[in-house]
Parts: structure tokens; sequence; C-alpha cells
């Protein structure tokens, strides 16, 4: 098998071609998890609580409570009256949700700071029977999109992970970071998953999530990245010993 720095041009762009489209794929799919799962808890960032949130639920208030602080920001409610809708929501939710008291005091807070981002594109929650379906207890990520994701996830990932340590194979590097650097993405991404369902039943195992996310994709395109450096930068093994023009081999 030749090593990266002695395949022919076009093996390299054929190469880099991939390395370059899926770790922008990886990088993009990165971004897209922490702009979902961000602030979850109403706190700027990525952090522990928002995974919970994300798999096991917030199972002491509703759905919409629970996405209500960062609805209010996105929307730009003036921060001194975030406080008075969360407490509207509150009540309402507490109170069984009744027809009369959405009427008077939550409709109006929904009409004048929602309606404007929820009405062209995002999903409507400006009649009583759609927010009220949002008023429920957030019991996290239903199992079917867990397994729907699963398959996506897993398949995908899968043949991606397997083309990128095939390529990194053939890199100049010791055995052992080969191995880590080829293997290493399967076994986390499996924990990743595993951590899926486990969190869901228990958010105690949501540090499975959080290791096998962070040792999936970024240590793969971190292969990726030595892949076209070794590729790109490091001389071919026959480089030098080449005879210059008009000149012959040299014998023994």
């Amino acid at each position: 098998m030749k090593s990266l720095p002695d395949l022919s041009l076009v093996e390299k762009i054929l190469f880099s071609g991939f390395i370059f489209l899926v770790g922008l794929g990886l990088l993009s799919a990165e971004a897209y998890t922490y702009i979902t799962i961000a602030g979850l808890n109403g706190k700027p960032g990525v952090q522990m609580q928002d995974l919970v949130i994300h798999y096991y639920g917030n199972r002491s208030a509703s759905k919409l409570q629970t996405m209500l602080p960062s609805m209010m920001v996105m929307a730009h409610v003036p921060v001194n009256e975030r406080s008075k809708m969360q407490a509207v929501v509150n009540t309402w939710v507490k109170g069984g949700e009744s027809k009369s008291y959405y009427q008077q005091q939550v409709r109006p807070l929904i009409n004048g700071n929602c309606l404007k981002c929820h009405a062209i594109g995002m999903p409507n929650i400006g009649t009583f029977s759609l927010l009220k379906s949002q008023a429920h207890v957030d019991m996290g990520m239903p199992y079917s999109a867990m397994l729907m994701n699963g398959m996506i996830h897993l398949t995908t990932l899968g043949v991606i992970f397997f083309l990128a340590g095939w390529i990194f194979v053939r890199t100049r590097t010791p055995g052992w970071l080969k191995i880590v650097v080829v293997g290493l993405p399967f076994l986390a991404f499996f924990l990743d998953f595993t951590g899926w369902f486990l969190t869901k039943q228990n958010p105690d195992f949501v540090w499975l999530v959080l290791v096998g996310g962070i040792l999936s994709c970024p240590v793969a395109l971190l292969g990726m990245a030595l892949s076209l450096i070794q590729m790109w930068f490091l001389k071919s093994r026959d480089e030098g010993t080449m005879p210059a023009a008009g000149e012959l081999p040299q014998n023994g």
C-alpha cells in the first residue's frame, strides 16, 4: 500500500476532495448540534444540563416553559418584561392551561412578541390548541426520533469513519497512533449512541454522550487533517533518487 506522499497527483486530488467535503460536512454537523442544544437551560453556550434536557427532558416543567427563555431572547423581548411573561406562562400551565386565562393573559403576550417569527416559517403557536400541546411536561427526545437519528448517524458515520481511516492508515505515523485515530471514532460514537438511551432513563449517564461526542467526529477530523498535511507536504520516498534528465541510472 502506497503511503500518502507517494500517491500520484490524481490520487491525491481524489483523497483530498473526499477529506475536504466530508470534513466540512462534519464541521457543519457539529455546528448544528451546538445551535440545537445550546441554551436549552436558559443559559448561553452548551452545558451538561442542556444535554440532559435534550435527551431526558426537563420533567419539572413543560416544553413551553423550558424553551421560553431562549425564545424570548431570540424575539428580543425587553429584559424587564421577560420575568412577567415567564410568570404568566407558568401560572397558565400550573393552572391546567385554561382557555379563559389563555385568552386574557397569554394570548396578548404571544401575539405581541412571538408571532413575528412563528408566523413566517416557524411552527405556528398562535392558537390555543397548538400552544397547549407544548404545555405538557418535556420528556426529552422520543425513542422514535432516537432510533431514526441512530439509523442515519450509525450508517453514515460508519462509512465516513471507514473511508477516513482507510486513508489515514497510509500516513507515515506510528502504529499506535494509527490504532487510536482509526479505532477511537467508532468506539466513541458507539458510546455516544448508547448514552442517548441511557440518559433517557437516567440523566447521570449524560457523560457518555459528552465523551462520545468529543472523541468521535473531532478525532476523525484530526486524522483527516493529518492525512492532508502528509499527502501534500511530505516528500515522496522516491524524490531525490530519480535520475536527472539525460542521466542514466547508476548501477551498484
